[in-house]
C-alpha cells in the first residue's frame, strides 16, 4: 500500500546518471507520463513516471537535460503502461522514442473482461488500495513541482509491476496471453504514425448544417481563436468554447451583416478593451468577404467502400455476440461494427480478404476461423447465391 512513498526527482546530470544506472540492473520498467494540453497552446510532455525494483523517479523533461540516454537503456525497452496509447504517442512525437515491447495492463484487463479498466479500479479490486486524484487536472508546467503532485504522479506506476505479475497470470491461465502480445506490437507501432492533418478544421462538430454566410464566420471565428489561444499560450476550448462559437455565428447570421455586440451571445469576461476590439474588427472583416469566397457547404459523405450484404451482416453480428459471450469478451472485441461491415462484403470475396480488409489480427482471425467452421457448413452460406 502507498504510504508516503518516496521518490527521485531527476532533474541534474546527478540524478540521471543514478537512473541509468539503475534502469541496467533490470529488464523492464513501469512507465507513465504527464502533459500539459490542458493549460497550454501546444502540448508537451511535462513528466515521466519510471518506477524499478523499489525506486519511484520522477524525470523532469522540462528541465533542459538531454534525456538521450534514457530511452537506449535496458529496462526502458521493456515497458509496462496502464493505458498505453497516449504515452507512446507522447513519447515518440517528442523523443522519437518507441520501445521493443510492452505490455499494456489496460488492454489486459479488457482482454480478461474485467468490469472496470481503470487503474483506480484494478487497483482497489487487487490491492485494496484508493489512488489519489486530486490532480488529475493539475498543471505539470509548474517549476518546482509541489510535493502532492509528485505524490500524485508516483501512484500512476508503483503497482504497475504487480498488477502487470497477477495478470500474466490469468491471461496464461485464459490461454490468451499470446492476444495481447499482438495488440500491444500492433499498439506500439501505431502510436508512431500520427492520424493525418484534418482538412478544414475549422469545420467543427454541429456546422455541417450550416449556409455558406454562416461557414464564413465561422472560418473566420476560428482562425481568430487559434491566434488568440496561440499567443495567449491557452487551449483554444479555454479562450472560447466550440458551443459559444456556434452561438455567435447563428446571432451574427440573423442580424447579418450588422456587427453588434447587443446582437450577440454573451461573450467571456475577458473580452473587453483590446480583445473585445479584436474580436468585433474579426467579425466585421468576416462580414465583409464577398459572396464568392465564402466557403461552401461539403457534400454529402460519399459512399462506404463497401456495402455489406444485409443478411450476412445479421447473422455475423449473432455469431460475434454468441461466441464473446461464451468466450467472457466485450463482442467488439472480436469486431467492431466497422469490421463486421468488412467482414460482411457481397460476392464471393475470400474470407482471408475479408479478413484483411477488416485488419483483424491473428487471435481474430483464429476465433472467427472457428465460429465460421461450427456456423456454415451445415447450411446454405449465408451472402452467397
Amino acid at each position: 500500500m502507498i504510504q508516503d512513498e518516496k521518490y527521485i526527482l531527476v532533474d541534474s546530470e546527478e540524478s540521471l546518471a543514478n537512473l541509468l544506472a539503475d534502469l541496467e540492473l533490470y529488464d523492464m520498467a513501469a512507465v507513465d507520463t504527464e502533459a500539459d494540453s490542458m493549460y497550454h497552446y501546444t502540448a508537451r510532455l511535462c513528466l515521466i513516471q519510471i518506477t524499478i525494483g523499489d525506486h519511484h523517479y520522477i524525470v523532469d523533461p522540462l528541465c533542459g537535460m538531454d534525456l538521450a540516454p534514457l530511452f537506449k537503456a535496458k529496462a526502458m525497452q521493456t515497458l509496462i503502461f496502464h493505458g498505453a496509447d497516449y504515452d507512446l504517442r507522447l513519447l515518440w512525437q517528442t523523443y522519437q522514442f518507441s520501445p521493443a515491447h510492452i505490455f499494456d495492463t489496460m488492454l489486459a484487463a479488457k482482454l480478461l473482461n474485467e468490469p472496470r479498466l481503470g487503474l483506480a479500479d484494478l487497483v482497489r479490486e487487487y490491492f485494496g488500495d484508493e489512488l489519489k486524484k486530486e490532480n488529475q487536472r493539475a498543471d505539470w508546467t509548474i517549476r518546482p513541482l509541489p510535493l502532492e503532485m509528485c505524490e500524485y504522479a508516483i501512484h500512476d506506476t508503483f503497482y504497475l509491476h504487480e498488477l502487470c505479475a497477477i495478470l500474466v497470470e490469468k491471461l496464461q491461465a485464459a490461454g490468451r496471453l499470446s492476444w495481447l502480445t499482438e495488440q500491444c506490437e500492433a499498439l506500439i507501432e501505431h502510436s508512431k504514425h500520427p492520424a493525418p492533418a484534418k482538412k478544414d478544421p475549422w469545420r467543427i462538430p454541429g456546422s455541417n448544417i450550416y449556409s455558406p454566410c454562416a461557414l464564413n464566420i465561422l472560418k473566420h471565428l476560428w482562425e481568430w481563436r487559434e491566434k488568440q489561444a496561440e499567443e495567449l499560450d491557452r487551449p483554444p476550448y479555454k479562450v472560447m468554447p466550440a458551443e459559444l462559437m456556434l452561438a455567435i455565428v447563428r446571432a451574427e447570421q440573423a442580424h447579418f451583416p450588422e456587427v453588434d455586440e447587443k446582437f450577440l451571445p454573451k461573450l467571456p469576461r475577458n473580452f473587453k478593451g483590446d480583445r473585445l476590439d479584436s474580436f468585433l474588427n474579426m467579425m466585421r472583416e468576416a462580414t465583409s468577404v464577398p459572396e464568392a469566397e465564402w466557403p461552401v457547404k461539403l457534400p454529402k459523405a460519399p459512399p462506404p467502400p463497401v456495402v455489406p450484404h444485409s443478411d450476412l451482416l445479421i447473422a455475423l453480428k449473432i455469431w460475434r455476440d454468441e461466441k464473446a459471450e461464451q468466450l467472457g469478451l466485450d463482442s467488439s472485441m472480436l469486431a467492431n461494427k466497422a469490421q463486421l461491415i468488412w467482414l460482411a462484403a457481397p460476392g464471393d470475396m475470400p474470407w482471408t480478404a475479408r479478413y484483411d480488409e477488416a485488419h483483424l489480427m491473428n487471435w481474430q482471425r483464429q476465433i472467427w476461423n472457428e465460429i465460421l467452421q461450427e456456423k456454415l457448413p451445415s447450411a446454405k452460406r449465408v451472402g452467397e447465391d
